[in-house]
């Protein structure tokens, strides 16, 4: 076994192609994936805050006009004085190529002047396009924002005193009103991410190296030579286990490292997050990513005993990708809080845990559970491979 794991090793750490292609590729594509969502949605925002939004308006009152001069507002606005302009102009916004429509009612400011208890209360409509972003943009701006400025405007004309219309205000004068553990804050923001990324890294590289290891060898014939010499089997599944364990576990605490020093910076400098690690947490997650390495290196093993060639197993462990990826999703968009029958599920639980520790939130008693659970399911796949290795007729596959 020990013969077997070092050959493995010796295969990887001798050739800096593999190092870099195995430990470092990974971690710098992910990176940068990251930085450029970062990066395109960041400039998103910035085009969107710079577009001069097209708005038209319909019987626009003088006084509206004035109000939006004063509030040089970054908008072109034009005038619709007919039923086919306006009709054009609805054309224009399912196409994106205007922002808004405002309609007043005809003669809106003697409407609002000479308005008497008991009148209709005039009504201003607007019309967007929810599709497009420059155009929900405007209507949030000019529409939510700007318009109730205006009618905040025409209430003071009316009211003398507007403090006596207020009932009650909302945190007008609450510097305090945010109260949270900055810490857990970030921890939550880190765990949303980390243990996906963690996930589908730590089994693609396992799918990698693993394939290789069995489905490579029988391919090209090496498997068959190490199989007749005086060697157990059992120690020749478990030194690949192992090798392939370590590999996998070292690659993952270079991606959670990587990870979580970039993450912040990738974010922004007003992210606000505050990434601070403890030792604890940090033993309580190498620990788990051990557990992990395990359970997904016994599985890419047996996959990989009954394929053929390397081509096969790697059609036969795309599935498996596939539900792991889908899985170590759920935990980003998982909003109650996780109960003990959660951390009974395999590979569900390890996401689950991994966020738990980041937010401070997981039970020992969880965090234990998920523990011995990988590494019996781990165990068990382990056995099932020595089986396998056994059996003439799955190894002359």
């Amino acid at each position: 076994m020990k013969t077997i794991y070092k050959k493995e090793l010796a295969r990887i750490f001798k050739d800096k192609k593999m190092i870099f292609s195995v430990f470092l590729l990974p971690v710098l594509i992910m990176v940068g994936i990251m930085a450029l969502v970062g990066n395109l949605a960041t400039r998103q925002v910035e085009d969107i805050e710079n577009h001069r939004s097209i708005v038209y308006m319909i019987n626009e009152p003088d006084s509206f006009s004035a109000f939006l001069e004063a509030a040089d507002l970054n908008m072109e606005v034009n005038t619709i004085k007919t039923d086919g302009e306006r009709e054009n102009v609805m054309d224009l916004l399912r196409n994106g190529d205007a922002d808004l429509l405002i309609e007043f009612p005809e003669n809106f400011d003697s409407m609002i002047q000479e308005y008497q208890t008991g009148d209709e209360v005039p009504q201003i409509k607007t019309y967007y396009n929810p599709s497009e972003d420059y155009s929900s943009s405007a209507y949030e701006l000019i529409s939510n924002q700007t318009l109730e400025a205006y009618r905040q405007t025409l209430l003071s004309q009316r009211v003398a005193d507007m403090n006596g219309l207020q009932i009650f205000t909302v945190n007008s004068d609450n510097k305090d009103m945010i109260v949270q553990d900055d810490h857990k804050a970030s921890g939550k923001a880190l765990g949303m991410m980390l243990p996906y990324f963690i996930t589908i890294l730590l089994f693609a590289g396992a799918m990698g190296i693993g394939t290789d290891m069995i489905a490579g060898e029988k391919e090209r014939g090496t498997m068959a030579s190490l199989l007749v010499t005086p060697v157990k089997r059992k120690s020749i599944v478990l030194g690949k286990v192992f090798a392939l364990m370590t590999i996998s576990g070292i690659s993952s605490v270079i991606y959670i490292v990587v990870m979580g020093a970039t993450f912040p910076k990738i974010l922004g400098g007003d992210s606000g997050l505050d990434i601070e690690i403890t030792p604890e947490q940090i033993v309580m997650i190498g620990i788990l990513l051990v557990a992990i390495a395990f359970l997904y290196s016994a599985i890419v093993i047996l996959i990989s005993v009954f394929a053929r060639d390397l081509k096969e197993a790697s059609t036969y462990i795309t599935p498996a990708y596939m539900v792991v990826l889908v899985i170590g999703m759920m935990t980003m968009f998982t909003t109650s809080e996780a109960g003990m029958k959660d951390y009974l599920i395999p590979f569900y639980n390890t996401a689950l845990a991994l966020k738990g520790i980041l937010t401070s939130e997981v039970t020992m008693a969880q965090y234990g559970v998920t523990l011995v659970m990988t590494l019996v399911l781990g165990g068990i796949l382990t056995a099932v491979i020595a089986k396998a290795f056994e059996s003439e007729k799955v190894m002359n596959l």
